[in-house]
């Protein structure tokens, strides 16, 4: 029966436009399929190269170089294990989920990796920069707000892709376009809200869904 659901969304989803599902759907869901295979099997390299970074960066509002270190390690350790969940939550939503829509950038929602993989080092994120409640509350915050209107709020996906639909002269193809994105938005909002306090990826492969919001293509 799963299978039989699955297949009748994806069939809907991508009667929309066979020529996009060709040149970007299509590729964008084997490159997510991808992606989450790495982010599985990597994500636990998070924890020792969290700590490795904690300890060689310190932290910066504490002067005394032994002590900075001390407590960055600490801060590593959480922060390697928290990553390390974060990507196997954001590796099962891309491999077993690699035919949703996603959001195409997580700029300024949540805290966010240091790199596209675990291993690289990329940029520390500083969650005191210029101060805790910029740096990691107002983006946490953004974060759990997109995850529950996607989760709860999703649903107006199908009626505003219909219409929308409508106006280009593609009803049909509107209203699959609309269960597809619902179905998507539904399974990012969990995962966002899940790890609203851990960090994410600032970029997802795959066809992006349109607007931030659900109801964003209302016009």
């Amino acid at each position: 029966m799963k299978k039989i659901i699955l297949g009748s969304i994806l069939a809907g989803a991508l009667s929309f436009n066979m020529s996009a599902a060709n040149e970007e759907v299509l590729p964008g869901m084997a490159d997510k399929a991808i992606n989450g295979v790495i982010n599985l099997v990597t994500g636990v390299v998070e924890v020792p190269m969290q700590t490795y970074k904690g300890y060689t960066n310190g932290v910066g509002f504490i002067e005394n170089e032994a002590g900075s270190k001390t407590v960055g390690t600490v801060i590593g350790i959480f922060g390697g294990f928290g990553n390390f969940a974060s990507r196997m939550v954001w590796g099962g939503v891309e491999l077993f989920g690699f035919w949703t829509a996603n959001p195409e950038s997580y700029k300024g929602v949540g805290l966010p990796y240091d790199d596209k993989y675990a291993w690289q080092w990329g940029t520390q994120y500083d969650m005191f920069d210029p101060s805790f409640t910029d740096g990691a509350l107002k983006p946490v915050g953004r974060k759990l707000l997109y995850g529950f209107t996607n989760a709860y709020a999703g649903i107006a996906e199908i009626p505003v892709q219909a219409i929308k639909g409508s106006k280009e002269g593609d009803t049909l193809g509107g209203l699959g376009k609309g269960v597809w994105f619902f179905f998507s938005r539904e399974i990012y909002g969990m995962g966002d809200i899940l790890t609203c306090i851990v960090s994410n990826p600032t970029e997802h492969p795959g066809y992006a869904w349109t607007g931030l919001y659900p109801w964003s293509d209302i016009k």
